[in-house]
């Protein structure tokens, strides 16, 4: 039976990696979908590089950037709400609505695969094992082992 691995840091990579698309997108449906004023314009233009901006930076570094998903959350809600405060035509409407909610979506999913992640002791908040193993006395040695788990002089 084939086993399923959990990499949950591939998994925020991804959501991230399909925010940065989505930002794009956003970027483009202005020209694609027409807009209601200069406005709207420069909001379409504004939040999708800002949300492909931040995800690109999560896909950099997952698990020094969780509060990136929560900003992204806030912009991909601001899509939802924003054809209505801009009275944007039907088209754009059901784009901006849809594109929100998929980056809505993304975002919360980015942000718990780097918790789970993170709450089973992986990465920086782990340490290495010879943090772990160190000898009394020598802090950062263990059994004449460095950090690195290379063996250095005695």
């Amino acid at each position: 039976m084939w086993r399923l691995a959990r990499d949950f840091t591939a998994q925020a990579r991804a959501a991230s990696g399909a925010n940065i698309l989505l930002g794009i997108c956003l970027i483009a449906s202005p020209w694609v979908f027409g807009c209601s004023g200069r406005s709207a314009f420069f909001n379409s233009v504004t939040v999708g590089t800002l949300v492909a901006l931040l995800a690109a930076i999560r896909v950099a570094s997952v698990r020094h950037s969780v509060c990136l998903s929560g900003i992204n959350l806030l912009l991909g809600l601001w899509t939802i709400a924003s054809p209505w405060y801009y009275e944007a035509n039907n088209r754009a409407l059901t784009n901006d609505v849809l594109i929100g909610v998929l980056i809505a979506t993304f975002a919360i999913w980015s942000a718990i695969a780097t918790d789970t992640d993170q709450s089973r002791g992986s990465g920086a908040s782990r340490g290495t094992y010879d943090q772990h193993r160190a000898a009394p006395g020598r802090p950062g040695k263990a059994g004449g082992r460095s950090l690195t788990g290379i063996a250095g002089p005695r």
